[in-house]
């Protein structure tokens, strides 16, 4: 089975875009396909971004072989974001959703940052969120208490199926924020470990 990937690097002033698949992951590292350009122009030691499902991390050529590039899968610390990005952005897990109150409504959500998260919403619903800043709670896997702060909505998305999404930037505390960077560290590893 093919899980489609991009990985992007720069080298000698030029961005570089390859489409491969994710064959592996073994906790540490990020196995992707070699292809013709990652062989002749990425190197063990190149800083990489690798795209995959729902998220883009921050990476590093740590070794390859003919069949395989093999990235640094990041650490995660308190102090900064998961793989040097501002923010990393992961689809919720249907066995276990992330729920947010807004407004008095129960909403389970699309994806989750550390600054932000989006769930889908009827067209009719965008109004009420329209230039104003929301109380939110949310319910986080693994997390005891509410997380608690304010929302605004910062972008609507309309798929051809007519179905919507509503993005919000969301205003936490900071110990707030590594609770949820340590779910989506959780998660993106959840994702990478159901490759087969």
């Amino acid at each position: 089975m093919e899980n489609p990937a991009e990985i992007f690097f720069v080298k000698d002033g030029m961005v570089f875009y390859v489409k491969t698949s994710v064959n592996g992951f073994d906790g540490k590292h990020i196995y992707a396909k070699n292809t013709n350009l990652l062989n002749k122009y990425a190197h063990i030691g190149d800083k990489v971004h690798i795209k995959y499902m729902s998220f883009v991390l921050h990476s590093r050529i740590v070794g390859k072989t003919d069949e395989s590039v093999i990235l640094d899968f990041p650490a995660l610390g308190t102090e900064r974001p998961l793989g040097d990005r501002k923010s990393v952005r992961v689809e919720i897990s249907p066995k276990r959703p992330v729920k947010v109150h807004i407004d008095g409504k129960e909403k389970i959500l699309h994806d989750i940052s550390e600054s932000g998260f989006s769930f889908f919403c009827k067209p009719d619903e965008v109004e009420e969120y329209f230039n104003k800043e929301v109380k939110i709670s949310l319910d986080v896997p693994d997390v005891e208490e509410e997380i608690q702060g304010t929302a605004k909505l910062v972008n609507v998305r309309e798929f051809e199926n007519g179905k919507v999404l509503c993005g919000f930037e969301m205003f936490i505390e900071d110990k707030d924020m590594v609770k949820i960077r340590f779910y989506i560290y959780h998660r993106i590893k959840e994702i990478l470990e159901a490759i087969r």
